[in-house]
């Protein structure tokens, strides 16, 4: 059922914002009507519970902004609707179930209710958002959660000067988060969807694990359209349900820690069959600590038999600890068939060679500078004669090239281009030269490609090709009120837009198919590909059905003797 109020409130950021129409603090147009098959903004759920924007939508159902009208505080609201099992006919509250479905749509919503009903029990875990009720109404459920400003990790590294954090920082951020996921695992809550999309940092510093949904929207064989993260998703998830757990979230973590110390995201587990060996760039591998290079390693395993067996385990090699480093010699050595001495043996010639290695590298060097130093002696003394000599002799002397320095070419993808560019030491290495195009995944002035393959080696001074992000493209919407729809929507499309029909009844004195209106409105610059709401003029009532319309109520009339 749907109600007028809170009136006063943005319907997306739930300020107060009076009677304007637009909103000041988040931009919102208080006349934009929600996107089709979702809750109409002001559907009140519970009795107390206002719907507003839709904010996030996937998998299981959808995410609202939402307003408690008895706490006088803002909400989000979670509605199970899967949408290849369900819809809803726009402007109304219940969902309609599609033909045959019945039976996935039922058993899906009963793991809904018992997946936020576990939530609701843990909402003092320091890393999940309080769950505040639970209801089930319009033939679906929803789940209240109390409202946190935050950002996304992903948006919160993609500002961040470098696009990675060091281990110190990533270690305060997430090990509050391992102790939340294993007090889940022990409720047999697994979120087979850990990634920084759904992990978000709040004003108060803390991580909090977001984005929860049944099992069955997290892997792609399921009677659920899945959302699932490549290069964070495990290689089970491209299965079935049964093939999922704690190991499952092992891996989306240890995708998690590698993309926040590396930058990149790691390579999808689909690509990683043939070659199971974990790839760190060298400039990171050379200063991470081997425990922590180890770790994720063992995490990030493509068979979940291979993986850290549960989230004690992960904390304790993510953070060295010497019992699980004696531990995973044993297994190694119990792989390999050699024992531990052995083992150890081995580590320490390795460690013998590694150091004769670098003695050796110190006499070379030692060599070189000595030749150098011997070779500016010889110079000096052969210039005077060299100087008299093409004094006499200026037709026979020859210029030789210098030697060229090399430099390996670092990964720029993902950083800030105008950083990079006015950079000095940048500038001295090589010589930029950049391209913009539009683009919705990647922040505007963040670098998309480049045509240097990182790791090559080339030249100082080399030219190197960077494409550069516009960010989102906007679009004015063109004003075709008063045009025909067919002439409109043409119009609509060539501009870039998709167009959404909404017929007004026609009391006959219109023309039947002339827009009346654009939701948003004409003259606005919006995203390419937005869809925009066009309100025509329908059909023009006929004499036919009049007359037919006026028979029916002479018969109910005569029926009941008023006529």
């Amino acid at each position: 059922m749907s109600f007028v109020i809170a009136e006063n409130l943005c319907m997306s950021c739930m300020k107060e914002i009076g009677s304007q129409k637009q909103c000041p603090y988040c931009g919102f147009r208080a006349d934009t009507p929600q996107i089709k098959p979702y809750l109409p903004l002001r559907t009140i759920i519970g009795g107390r519970y206002i719907i507003g924007k839709m904010i996030a939508s996937g998998g299981d159902g959808v995410t609202y902004m939402g307003w408690d009208a008895e706490s006088k505080t803002a909400v989000t609201v979670r509605e199970y609707l899967p949408e290849n099992l369900a819809d809803r006919t726009y402007s109304q509250s219940e969902v309609e179930i599609r033909e045959g479905r019945q039976s996935d749509y039922f058993d899906g919503m009963e793991s809904f209710l018992k997946l936020w009903r576990k939530l609701a029990r843990g909402r003092n875990l320091t890393s999940l958002i309080p769950v505040l009720d639970i209801i089930e109404e319009n033939n679906t459920a929803y789940a209240i959660s109390e409202y946190i400003e935050t950002i996304t990790l992903r948006d919160f590294l993609l500002k961040s000067r470098t696009g990675y954090l060091t281990w110190e920082k990533v270690k305060v951020l997430l090990m509050p988060v391992l102790t939340t996921v294993s007090a889940l695992h022990s409720m047999n809550v697994y979120h087979r969807g850990i990634s920084p999309d759904t992990l978000v940092l709040g004003r108060d510093g803390k991580l909090r694990l977001t984005g929860f949904m049944i099992a069955e929207a997290r892997c792609l064989k399921t009677s659920i359209t899945a959302e699932i993260f490549p290069g964070y998703a495990a290689i089970e998830q491209y299965n079935d349900v049964d093939d999922t757990g704690v190991w499952t979230d092992i891996y989306a973590l240890g995708a998690v820690v590698y993309r926040a110390l590396v930058g990149s995201i790691p390579v999808e587990a689909t690509q990683r069959i043939t070659n199971d060996k974990l790839m760190i760039p060298p400039k990171f591998a050379e200063t991470l600590p081997a425990y922590l290079t180890s770790a994720l390693d063992h995490a990030l395993m493509i068979s979940p038999s291979d993986r850290t067996a549960n989230i004690d385990d992960l904390r304790e090699e993510l953070s060295g600890a010497p019992s699980k480093m004696v531990s995973n010699q044993l297994h190694e050595a119990e792989q390999s068939g050699t024992t531990k001495e052995e083992l150890e043996k081995r580590r320490i010639l390795e460690l013998q060679a590694a150091r004769e290695q670098r003695k050796s590298e110190q006499i070379r060097m030692m060599l070189i500078t000595f030749a150098i130093v011997i070779g500016i002696g010889v110079l000096a003394v052969g210039g005077y004669f060299g100087v008299t000599y093409l004094k006499e002799h200026p037709k026979e002397t020859t210029t030789l090239p210098a030697a060229a320095e090399m430099l390996e070419v670092p990964d720029y993808r993902g950083q800030s281009y105008s950083r990079i560019s006015s950079d000095e030491v940048q500038k001295k290495r090589f010589n930029f030269i950049a391209s913009y195009e539009f683009s919705n995944e990647v922040d505007a002035g963040t670098i998309i490609s480049q045509n240097l393959e990182p790791g090559s080696q080339v030249e100082m001074g080399s030219d190197i090709e960077v494409v550069v992000s516009k960010g989102k493209e906007l679009v004015v919407l063109p004003n075709v009120v008063g045009s025909d729809y067919a002439g409109a929507e043409q119009v609509l499309t060539e501009a870039g837009f998709t167009c959404k029909k909404i017929e007004k009844n026609n009391d006959g004195t219109h023309t039947e198919g002339e827009v009346v209106s654009l939701t948003p409105e004409a003259g606005g610059s919006y995203e390419r590909g937005k869809e925009i709401y066009v309100q025509v003029w329908g059909p023009v009532p006929t004499t036919t059905t009049t007359t037919t319309k006026q028979s029916i109520i002479g018969a109910i009339g005569d029926s009941m003797g008023i006529f």
